[in-house]
């Protein structure tokens, strides 16, 4: 027997997804404000940190065009 997700399962487990990786977008960019106060900036850790959220924004930019795809079906 298979069994299938619905549309409205996919996008639950997508929207998992976009909360977890914001919630570690957001203790990137609170690492970031940290290192940037610091006197003594390592400009590897925020290059690090940069990165890292840039590509968080990238990560839940293609999972909602993935959760599009579920709602404009319907």
């Amino acid at each position: 027997m298979t069994i299938e997700l619905t549309p409205e399962e996919k996008i639950g487990i997508i929207n998992s997804h976009i909360k977890n990786i914001s919630y570690n977008k957001y203790n990137n960019e609170i690492a970031l404000l940290e290192e940037n106060t610091k006197t003594n900036k390592d400009t590897v850790i925020i290059a690090k940190l940069n990165a890292d959220i840039s590509e968080a924004e990238s990560q839940i930019s293609a999972l909602n065009e993935e959760a599009a795809k579920f709602t404009s079906s319907n």
